[in-house]
């Protein structure tokens, strides 16, 4: 799902970047009065976790690749705004030291697997009348998917502003993005849902204190 640089359209690769910006400049303001130290060596065994199932990409067609994500994951036992700095600093190292990503569409790929991904799996988790395990599940799929969608309309429009020069044509983006990550979105929800019951079992104090009490019910 990652886009690497140079296949965008500058003027879209420029607009992720301001959109980037303003997303992480916000969640910098939102939290900086309420990060607990305490928090961060979750935030940073999470970010090993991510980094390490979002560098296993394969091909799923028309030049793309899919993996997982994790956003769901990390938005269920860190929050929101939380899992946007996690998600940041991997994408981020990702795209500086292992080119997956690359730096000039860095924004983009905040946007897609941050920002829309993590938003998808917080309303999900918040709103379904759902037991935990389930609602992880579904917002796992739901940030793979969304995320795919964005990707997959970013290239299309990239390859129309262009004439052909950057991008990937609507008609092999998206068949090739979407349905893979359909597929791609159900293994990132079941993994991310059986962790929850794992943890739920083995560490019930890693859960958020909504979840824990939903386990103590």
């Amino acid at each position: 799902m990652h886009l690497p640089d140079g296949l965008m359209h500058p003027a879209l690769a420029a607009l992720g970047w301001l959109v980037a910006l303003a997303g992480l400049w916000m969640t910098h303001r939102r939290l900086r009065k309420k990060l607990d130290d305490r928090e961060l060596p979750l935030m940073g065994l999470l970010a090993a976790g991510l980094f390490v199932a979002q560098m296993l990409n394969f091909p799923v067609g028309g030049g793309t690749s899919g993996h997982l994500l994790g956003a769901a994951l990390a938005t269920f036992l860190l929050g929101p705004l939380r899992a946007v700095v996690v998600m940041a600093v991997v994408l981020g190292v990702q795209g500086l030291f292992f080119g997956d990503g690359g730096v000039t569409a860095f924004g983009l790929n905040l946007l897609n697997m941050g920002l829309v991904g993590i938003g998808m799996a917080w309303l999900a988790l918040k709103w379904l009348p759902l037991r935990i395990e389930a609602r992880v599940f579904v917002a796992g799929w739901l940030a793979v998917f969304t995320g795919a969608l964005l990707c997959a309309l970013e290239l299309g429009v990239s390859h129309w502003l262009s004439g052909g020069d950057y991008g990937i044509a609507f008609r092999i983006a998206l068949p090739a993005m979407l349905g893979w990550h359909a597929l791609i979105g159900i293994g990132e929800g079941a993994i991310s849902a059986a962790a929850v019951a794992y943890i739920s079992q083995a560490a019930p104090d890693m859960l958020p204190p909504h979840a824990q009490r939903e386990v103590a019910s």
